[in-house]
């Protein structure tokens, strides 16, 4: 019987509350399109996918008594009595720890004794030390092979595998073996099962202590093994998880410092939109982030690399920033690399909900393509593990430690680098604050209250800035990306922290008249975030400035300058622009030998404060303006929240265990009487994607309503009625045949 027929038995004895735990257990099993019936879950709960994943899951002596399980499985090749399992592990109670196996659908227990899907059952554990049973190696030897062995150990060829579990048997039998025999098999039993090769141990191999393997190897049983190892020897088992220090750090101090993490990284992420889309960020030939440009990120936009390489990372996860990749450059031109570039038909997400959205990509990255996301598994595993405590309380220990012993199958070897990683990404996050698990972190695990807990921790933003007669402006606490913008607009930022500070200079107040400021646009933007009067030291600036704004003026015609007499003598003369080649052909007009672009930053590096201006004399600014954005980003709906495991149970317990398949042809022929004759080629091939599992577009005319257009897939059908999933509704419809025209266009779409 396969696994998945297994299951199926076990599932329709459950009742709803058991079977819910099991749908707990394994919620990959709930995913999309829903499992129809028992039979579906049975198949999902088989496929080697859900099982590695909920093998991830178990703890230290889960996965203890499993391996104790797999082990006596191999050995007895019947079900477990629940007493050999804690024998194994040295007299200990594992009747919880293997009910807890049951709820996960891994194993099963009937009347004491342990039964293992057939997907679970091992022939080999070297990974415990151990090799083959011995029952596989006679396998492998012929019919005289065996009845020479059975000879050389005195019994009947029938009772050759008996005589190998009798370890007193086995002992007494090693003692007779000449001494280096006995050296070479206690190294074997100790922990090295198998060998390449033949070694010259003809005694070890007449009397079944070693077998040769079809590789050309030579293996020890796991029987021989255990009996070497003497008759106390037991398994590992570790039961009590590690104890850790914990300390209360206080609720509002970790409360706080999430808020102000949060507002920090929403000021990142904007700050890297906002350079993006001045210029795209130029990434290496493979698509990754370079070290380069992290750092040229952090200097421009004054964060730490760790914070532009976790903004730039999230922001690409979350379609705020697109690759482009670079076309295919012609014979002898070098292709330029990859850039990343704000989406421009995407519309900037409001400050909380743009953290909503960096929370959970970074709580459910885009999985790999193969394997485990092991930092996404470990960051999950910290913030259950840490939530466990009271609000405000951290762990204080090796939290290294607790995840191990939480995770021991996890596929990595550096497991505190994964731990290290997650800890510093989610305190950049807010999820973590001196230890403990804020509410944001909370919010993420439950899934209930997200909304609620970011926008309170995007609330706690400061929309007012302090400034002060020395052209500085101090925002104590976090500053709201409006107040950010605004100020590195206008001002150079300095400082960061608990407080973040701004410094006013003619050059930084000029780039804000470059950008299309006014004098009287950009003291009243200043004035409404001042949580009092603008100094006067700052008005006066701002307005100085401005009158010197524009004492030149570019054009863009052939590159001519223009303005006042004495300051064009002056620019003529100067040395600096030398280089510009700088010609009077009028008293307020100069050429230049550089272009508009070149010239104007001459001017502004020599001091000056000139203005560009297109041909027709209007002033030109930066491009600064995005085209009009045709799509937004809302939070999620109550559909898209994980599935209720108790109400799928009860579904599926309603409903019968199983079903017929759709075989090939069936739909067609169905659809065919619909038609009253032959499909059309178009038609039949859409009944065969239907049936091949492949999303297909109907539309569908019911009694009193307008035709609806809808995508369908995973078809069943059920007399003259089409069961399928609809990927609109996000459920599952019954269609009448009669009703249902094929469209002619079928999705792109493989999955529903």
């Amino acid at each position: 019987m396969t696994t998945a027929g297994e299951l199926l038995g076990r599932l329709v004895g459950l009742d709803r509350d058991e079977l819910a735990k099991v749908l707990a257990h394994r919620p990959d099993v709930l995913a999309e399109p829903w499992p129809r019936r028992l039979d579906v879950v049975a198949a999902r709960l088989a496929a080697p996918e859900s099982v590695d994943e909920a093998l991830l899951g178990l703890s230290t002596p889960q996965a203890q008594v499993l391996r104790a399980v797999q082990l006596c499985d191999a050995l007895s090749q019947a079900p477990v009595p629940l007493g050999d399992v804690g024998e194994l592990l040295g007299g200990a109670a594992v009747e919880s720890f293997v009910d807890e196996l049951a709820e996960r659908a891994l194993l099963w227990c009937e009347a004491g004794e342990v039964v293992l899907p057939e997907v679970l059952q091992r022939h080999s554990f070297r990974a415990e030390g151990l090799g083959q049973p011995v029952a596989d190696l006679l396998a492998e030897l012929t019919t005289i092979q065996r009845a020479h062995l059975a000879r050389n150990l005195g019994v009947a060829p029938k009772d050759l595998v008996r005589h190998f579990r009798d370890g007193d048997r086995v002992r007494e039998l090693f003692a007779t073996a000449p001494e280096p025999t006995r050296k070479v098999l206690r190294d074997m039993a100790d922990g090295v099962p198998e060998v390449d090769g033949m070694p010259p141990l003809g005694w070890a191999l007449d009397h079944g202590f070693l077998f040769g393997t079809y590789y050309g190897g030579t293996a020890m049983p796991i029987e021989v093994a255990l009996a070497l190892r003497g008759p106390d020897h037991r398994l590992p088992f570790t039961p009590a998880e590690p104890e850790c220090a914990v300390a209360h750090v206080g609720t509002e101090a970790g409360e706080a410092t999430s808020s102000a993490a949060a507002l920090r990284l929403l000021d990142r992420v904007s700050a890297i939109l906002e350079l993006a889309a001045a210029e795209p960020l130029p990434l290496l030939k493979d698509g990754t982030i370079g070290t380069r440009l992290v750092k040229k990120v952090a200097k421009d936009i004054g964060a730490t690399p760790a914070e532009v390489e976790l903004a730039i990372d999230l922001a690409a996860q979350a379609g705020l920033l697109l690759a482009d990749e670079p076309p295919v450059p012609r014979r002898g031109h070098k292709a330029p690399p990859p850039t990343l570039a704000p989406d421009p038909d995407l519309a900037r997400p409001a400050p909380a909900l743009l953290y909503r959205l960096l929370l959970t990509t970074w709580w459910n990255p885009v999985p790999p393509e193969h394997g485990t996301d092991v930092d996404a598994f470990v960051r999950r595993l910290l913030v259950r593990l840490l939530a466990r405590l009271e609000p405000g309380t951290a762990v204080t220990g090796d939290l290294t430690s607790l995840a191990a012993w939480h995770a021991p199958l996890l596929p990595t070897d550096d497991l505190a680098a994964h731990v290290a990683t997650a800890v510093a990404e989610g305190e950049l996050l807010g999820v973590f604050a001196h230890g403990a698990v804020t509410a944001a972190g909370r919010a993420l695990l439950s899934g209930d209250q997200l909304v609620e807990v970011t926008d309170a921790l995007v609330a706690r933003a400061r929309t007012t800035a302090l400034f002060g007669t020395d052209l500085t402006a101090i925002v104590p606490g976090s500053p709201d990306a409006r107040l950010a913008a605004l100020l590195d607009r206008a001002a150079d930022r300095e400082a960061q922290g608990t407080a973040t500070s701004w410094r006013f200079s003619p050059a930084s107040v000029r780039r804000a008249f470059d950008q299309g400021a006014t004098a009287a646009e950009l003291l009243d933007d200043l004035g409404a975030i001042a949580a009092g009067e603008l100094p006067q030291p700052l008005v006066y600036l701002v307005n100085d400035v401005a009158r010197r704004h524009g004492e030149a003026q570019v054009i863009d015609v052939a590159s001519v300058v223009v303005g006042e007499p004495a300051v064009l003598a002056e620019l003529a003369a100067h040395r600096k622009l030398a280089k510009l080649g700088l010609r009077s052909v009028a008293p307020t007009v100069l050429t230049s030998t550089v272009d508009a672009t070149g010239t104007l930053e001459a001017l502004r590096e020599a001091g000056y404060a000139p203005t560009r201006h297109a041909a027709d004399g209007s002033i030109v600014l930066p491009a600064r303006e995005q085209p009009e954005p045709t799509a937004v980003l809302r939070d999620a709906d109550p559909g898209d929240l994980p599935p209720d495991p108790a109400d799928h149970a009860e579904r599926l317990l309603a409903a019968p265990a199983s079903g017929p398949a759709l075989l090939r042809g069936q739909l067609a022929r169905a659809m065919s009487d619909r038609y009253a004759g032959r499909l059309t080629p178009k038609q039949q091939q859409l009944c065969w994607q239907l049936e091949a599992g492949i999303p297909v577009d109907v539309v569908y005319r019911a009694d009193g309503a307008e035709p609806a257009r809808l995508v369908i897939a995973y078809p069943e059908l059920d007399g003259d009625v089409l069961d399928v999933w609809s990927l609109g509704d996000r459920a599952y419809r019954r269609l009448e045949l009669a009703r249902i025209d094929l469209a002619q266009t079928s999705t792109a779409l493989s999955r529903a």
